[in-house]
């Protein structure tokens, strides 16, 4: 009876062991939670991160719609690109500042990226190799905001490589452009009707292109005094 009992209690521990060794590889290959979304879509909602310094870039069009305004950056380089006719390039990032009664509600954002296209939220449409993503006007991620609303607005802007603002950036015009750098504060003033005046006996005539270089000289030299205090 004992000889029949040790052959039994061997074979049970046997397949005891087979059957925890089975079921911890099993919960070792699935994914749980967001890991198992983020596989089987594609799509990292955080892949598009806040453009810091986006506001040094060409500030190239306003949108006013009622209580709505709408800021729109972008980089030289972008706009160059749509007025040469050639495709916006990878890394472009666009950036849209929406204010509601003045105050800074959103912050809508659009980058561009080789291969991003394949990265798409499940049921969306293809736009290109652009993803989006929305912030607060704290710049925090709005993780509430239904991002496939985003791709389906832009979907019929294929002919314009899927921006709302293609024709801005086309008529824009990047020698008075309204960005950040100092040079441009200054560049597009009118200095035409401006009159300089010689000192002392020094009777020289200066013509309209010296005139204005010398207005755009005091100009800087002004908001670099004014920077400094």
């Amino acid at each position: 009876m004992i000889k029949l009992l040790f052959p039994g209690l061997a074979l049970m521990m046997v397949l005891t062991l087979t059957a925890c060794n089975s079921n911890n590889d099993t919960s070792q290959q699935e994914p749980s939670g967001d890991t198992a979304e983020k596989e089987s879509s594609g799509y990292d909602r955080e892949l598009v991160k806040f453009p810091e310094n986006y506001d040094k870039g060409v500030n190239y069009a306003t949108v006013n719609r009622g209580n709505v305004r709408e800021e729109a950056y972008t980089s030289r380089e972008a706009i160059e690109a749509v007025q040469n006719g050639q495709p916006i390039p990878s890394g472009t990032v666009v950036t849209l500042e929406i204010y509601r009664d003045e105050e800074l509600s959103e912050i809508f954002v659009m980058e561009k990226r080789t291969g991003w296209g394949d990265q798409n939220p499940p049921d969306t449409p293809r736009n290109g190799d652009w993803l989006y993503q929305e912030f607060n006007g704290d710049r925090s991620l709005d993780y509430e905001e239904d991002i496939g609303r985003c791709f389906s607005c832009h979907a019929n802007q294929e002919r314009d490589d899927f921006v709302n603002t293609f024709d801005e950036m086309k008529n824009e015009d990047l020698t008075v452009s309204k960005d950040s750098s100092t040079e441009s504060r200054f560049a597009g003033i009118y200095a035409e009707d401006w009159e300089v005046k010689p000192i002392g006996d020094n009777h020289e005539i200066i013509d309209d292109g010296e005139k204005e270089g010398m207005i755009q000289n005091v100009l800087l030299s002004f908001y670099f005094h004014q920077e400094k205090n």
